[in-house]
């Protein structure tokens, strides 16, 4: 049935009406879903600290979170023991509804020598808390955040975009040019992001802001299981696939049982499988994205 212009505005107006509630009650629902939850977070906290890596697994099992992690970073990530995501709504009146905070706690690495002191291929001892923002810009919701200090591991403190800063006198060198930029993709470099300077900041800050509290921090005991299913997995089906040659005289087992640690390297490599995202320089062996991290100890024990 035809309908005129005045009624079709007038049903226009009513559908942005509904539109306009669904929204409040979207809000509605997040608040009610932090409030509810917050608590049960901080009694997952105290459980999750007691399991050692848990973390460093659960950002391994992301592969997402790997776009943001140069392949010189990924040894830093294990010395990351605690993440939290705090929601502002879930204790106080805040600004915004989807205001929160993320808290990184990074512990000494196994380089730290026996009287606890910190290596250069260590991140110092720091708990840090980013909070992050929203305005309203064009009538959409635009995420900001504000610089924390956070203190780089000495060996990557030529490349720390602070220091640089500090150096520069008057316009940058090239190779200070070269070096702030090599700064700005690594994922220390996260920390100083404020979304109000496009193109000169850490790339993707909010998109990593978001993984984190979105994806990454509420499913990271999933994360953690698929983690450990896929490592027993991956076991059983290098198990399953070998055959015992049992045909060869002592001599050759001789050979072979020298040989075996290499041929163990390539299996569990193997397993990886598919294509590869990065190379890990110090044993030139190609790893695929996220999931490689749970195997890298092993592999390169």
């Amino acid at each position: 049935m035809p309908v005129s212009a005045n009624e079709l505005s007038e049903y226009l107006e009513k559908l942005s009406d509904c539109e306009v509630q669904m929204a409040d009650a979207e809000q509605e629902c997040e608040i009610y879903h932090a409030k509810k939850t917050q608590d049960i977070f901080k009694k997952r906290r105290e459980i999750t600290q007691k399991i050692p890596q848990f973390w460093y697994i659960v950002l391994a099992q992301c592969e997402d979170f790997a776009e943001y992690v140069r392949p010189e970073d990924l040894k830093y990530m294990e010395q990351i023991t605690d993440i939290y995501v705090h929601r502002d709504v879930a204790d106080s009146q805040a600004s915004h509804y989807r205001n929160y905070s993320i808290t990184f706690l990074f512990q000494k690495g196994e380089n730290a020598g026996e009287n606890g002191g910190v290596q250069a291929s260590d991140v110092p001892l720091q708990s840090v808390t980013k909070k992050f923002s929203f305005e309203k810009k064009d009538g959409k919701d635009v995420m900001f955040s504000e610089a924390v200090e956070f203190a780089w591991p000495a060996e990557l403190c030529e490349i720390c975009p602070a220091e640089i800063r500090k150096q520069k006198n008057g316009e940058y060198t090239p190779e200070q040019r070269k070096l702030y930029r090599q700064g700005m993709r690594s994922f220390f470099a996260f920390f100083e992001w404020t979304g109000r300077k496009p193109g000169k900041e850490f790339r993707g800050g909010e998109d990593l802001a978001l993984l984190i509290a979105e994806e990454v921090f509420p499913s990271a005991v999933n994360l953690y299981v698929e983690a450990m299913n896929s490592e027993e997995d991956s076991e059983v089906d290098s198990l399953e696939g070998e055959e015992l040659d049992v045909s060869e005289d002592e001599e050759n087992e001789s050979e072979n049982e020298s040989e075996e640690p290499e041929l163990k390297r390539q299996k569990k490599w193997a397993i990886l499988g598919n294509t590869c995202d990065w190379i890990c320089e110090e044993c030139d062996l190609e790893i695929n994205s996220g999931k490689a991290w749970i195997q890298v100890k092993r592999v390169l024990s």
